[in-house]
C-alpha cells in the first residue's frame, strides 16, 4: 500500500457498500429503515446503491428520481453523523451500447461510488431468460463476456457480484461450470486491477441456495494472487432484514485470503481501512 493512499484509521471494516432503498423498484424499505437496520447490524458505513438501468425492459429503467434520492441522503447522513457514515453511490448495469447513456448520466453527478453490474445478456435477462435461449455454458460464456466489457470499461468504481449469473444457474441446473472459464475470469480480474476497479465481495449468495459469495473463494484466491488489492463488501440488501448481511464473514474471508484493507469510496475516491 503506498504512502499516496489514503487510510482511514477512525472506521472499523465492518462496512456494506451495496443497499437499496424505495428508491429502487426491486426494494421494500426507505433510507431511514436501512440506516436503522445497519446500526443495529453494527455497520460503521453504509452505501446506497440504488438502480439506474438503461435497458428499456428493465423495471428501474427510468426510475430513480435523483434529487429526492440525493435530498434523502444527505439528510440521512446529517442525521446518523458520528453513528454511521453513510455515502451515495449507484448500481449501474452495464451493457455495451448504453455506455454514452451511462457517461451523460455520470457527467455533473457528485457521486461516492458507482458500483457496475451485469443484469442483462444481450437484452436478455440473466436471471433466466438468457438460459432459454442458449442453455447453461453458452450463457455462462456470454454473460462473462459482457463482465469483461465492464471491467475494461473503466466507467465504474467496483464490480459487483461478478459471477451473478451462478446464482440464478443454480435454480434450473445446480452447481454453474464457470471452472471452465478460468480464462475468461482471469481475463476480467487483469482488467480490473489494469483499471483500478475495485472487487466486491457480495455476501448475498450466501443467503440463498447458492450457499457462497459472489465471487467464489477461488476466484477471490486468484484475484489477489495476481495482484489486486480493492475490495469492496456488499451484502446487497433490498429489505432491512439483509442490511449488513454476512459482513463479518466477508471480513473474515478477506483477512484469511491475504487483503489487508476494505475499501470505502468517498467522491469516488478510494479510502482504505484496515483488515488487521
Amino acid at each position: 500500500m503506498s504512502c499516496s493512499k489514503l487510510v482511514d484509521s477512525s472506521l472499523a471494516p465492518f462496512v456494506d457498500f451495496h443497499v437499496h432503498s424505495t428508491f429502487s423498484p426491486d426494494a421494500e424499505d426507505t433510507v431511514e429503515a436501512m440506516c436503522e437496520a445497519a446500526v443495529q447490524a453494527g455497520l460503521n458505513a453504509i452505501c446506497f446503491t440504488d438502480h439506474v438501468d438503461f435497458e428499456p425492459r428493465d423495471a428501474s429503467h427510468g426510475y430513480l428520481r435523483f434529487d429526492a434520492y440525493r435530498k434523502a441522503l444527505e439528510e440521512a447522513a446529517a442525521k446518523w453523523q458520528g453513528v454511521l457514515e453513510v455515502r451515495m453511490g449507484i448500481e449501474a448495469d452495464y451493457q455495451v451500447w448504453y455506455t454514452n447513456e451511462l457517461r451523460e448520466f455520470l457527467s455533473g453527478r457528485n457521486l461516492d461510488f458507482v458500483l457496475g453490474s451485469v443484469h442483462w445478456v444481450e437484452s436478455l435477462s440473466a436471471t433466466g431468460e438468457v438460459f432459454d435461449r442458449y442453455g447453461l455454458e453458452e450463457s455462462c460464456r456470454r454473460y462473462l463476456q459482457n463482465v469483461l466489457g465492464l471491467a475494461r470499461s473503466g466507467l465504474y468504481d467496483s464490480l459487483a457480484h461478478l459471477d451473478f449469473i451462478k446464482r440464478y444457474a443454480f435454480e434450473r441446473y445446480g452447481k454453474a461450470p464457470l471452472e471452465a472459464f478460468a480464462d475468461e475470469i482471469e481475463a476480467i480480474l487483469k482488467a480490473l486491477i489494469d483499471n483500478g476497479t475495485a472487487l466486491e465481495i457480495n455476501t448475498s449468495g450466501l443467503r440463498r441456495p447458492v450457499h457462497e459469495t459472489l465471487p467464489g473463494v477461488e476466484t477471490l484466491r486468484l484475484y489477489r494472487r495476481l495482484g489486486g488489492e480493492l475490495v469492496t463488501f456488499g451484502s446487497d440488501a433490498h429489505r432491512v432484514q439483509h442490511a449488513g448481511f454476512a459482513i463479518p464473514y466477508a471480513v473474515d474471508l478477506a483477512r484469511s485470503i491475504g487483503f489487508r484493507y476494505v475499501t470505502v469510496f468517498r467522491g469516488r475516491k478510494p479510502v482504505f481501512i484496515s483488515l488487521e
